[in-house]
């Protein structure tokens, strides 16, 4: 049966815009004041004007497009998108008609377009975090461009496509109950992260992962734990108003769960001679996103060795007071738990 991407009623996206705004007045309450640090940031709405094309007179359109973009149009059509242009704008392209003109792209075009008429609240978030980025440990490179794009559910949430362009694929955040992410068969535990509140999170990623991109070749679990643990570390202090839920990508109910069996999570790894298990066969399921943790509760989530490993920086970094940037340069995972002698 062909799989219809369809217009999904807004209401319970918008509903949980105006309930992520009231819950996190008081989150970050306690996060440094950064107003005063100076950015480059100028942000541009792409998708708009993509989605203003004439289907009919592509190559004339695109040629535009490529005056008020020139340094994203052909990344965004050769690499995000993949129609092979190549900078030899046409209108015999028949992937670039289908996306333009088949009723399920359509739709989705026009759906973006309605659930984001500006992106002002999201640049506010992304300049918030960039800010902090360079209050906790100015070596990173910020982006200083922002392109919001729709790529047709490919999958591409944040992009760097260089140090200073950054591409953000808005049709990955239409709300957790999008009826066509259903279509496509995406879990609870991936449609969690689709949110308008987890554009900063995935932005902050991209910019962590462009500097300590995840390799976890010939790592033991504590060492994954520790890696992913500096990522929500970073995520911490960056985006301190998203919500410890939304950075872990978990259900409220699921954090409680966390919180209240942290000892329960930290000895099952221990009785299972896990800590120190380098078959990631056996490690990986704990660090990554999924609908529980193998061998834990049913009600308990995936990711819970990347909990973990979050509290475990965070009571290290709390016992050596040790800056942002000296932290994530530590790669020795053993010494990082030793020094935090971390007893849940």
């Amino acid at each position: 049966m062909k799989k219809h991407l369809c217009y999904y009623p807004l209401l319970v996206l918008l509903c949980s815009l105006y309930l992520f705004s009231c819950g996190s007045k008081d989150k970050g309450a306690d996060a440094p004041d950064a107003s005063g640090i100076r950015i480059s940031y100028t942000s541009y709405p792409f998708y708009k004007d993509f989605s203003a094309l004439d289907p009919n007179h592509v190559a004339a359109g695109l040629s535009k497009l490529k005056q008020q973009y020139p340094g994203f149009l052909d990344f965004y059509l050769d690499t995000l998108i993949g129609f092979g242009y190549h900078q030899q704008y046409n209108d015999s392209n028949r992937m670039m008609y289908d996306f333009l003109t088949m009723k399920d792209y359509r739709n989705l075009l026009d759906t973006v377009n309605i659930a984001f008429p500006d992106t002002k609240k999201y640049d506010d978030w992304l300049k918030q975090s960039f800010r902090y980025v360079k209050y906790y440990d100015s070596t990173f490179e910020l982006p200083q461009q922002v392109y919001y794009f729709v790529s047709g559910i490919r999958g591409v949430t944040a992009v760097l496509q260089s140090e200073t362009n950054m591409g953000i694929g808005l049709d990955m955040f239409l709300g957790q109950d999008f009826l066509p992410y259903r279509q496509l068969n995406k879990s609870q535990f991936e449609t969690i992260r689709m949110t308008p509140e987890n554009i900063p999170v995935w932005a902050g990623m991209a910019i962590y992962e462009d500097k300590y991109p995840f390799q976890p070749e010939n790592k033991n679990l504590l060492d994954l734990m520790v890696e992913k643990g500096k990522e929500l570390y970073f995520l911490e202090k960056i985006a301190p108003y998203a919500g410890d839920e939304v950075r872990l990508g978990f259900t409220p109910e699921q954090l409680k769960w966390c919180r209240e069996n942290e000892a329960l999570i930290y000895n099952f790894f221990i009785k299972n001679n896990l800590l120190f298990e380098n078959n990631l066969q056996k490690t990986m399921r704990y660090v990554s996103d999924g609908p529980s943790s193998a061998g834990m509760p049913g009600d308990s989530p995936g990711n819970t060795g990347s909990y973990i490993g979050w509290q475990i920086v965070r009571r290290y970094a709390a016992q050596r007071q040790v800056s942002l940037h000296q932290l994530l340069e530590l790669k020795d995972a053993r010494k990082i738990l030793e020094g935090a002698n971390y007893k849940p």
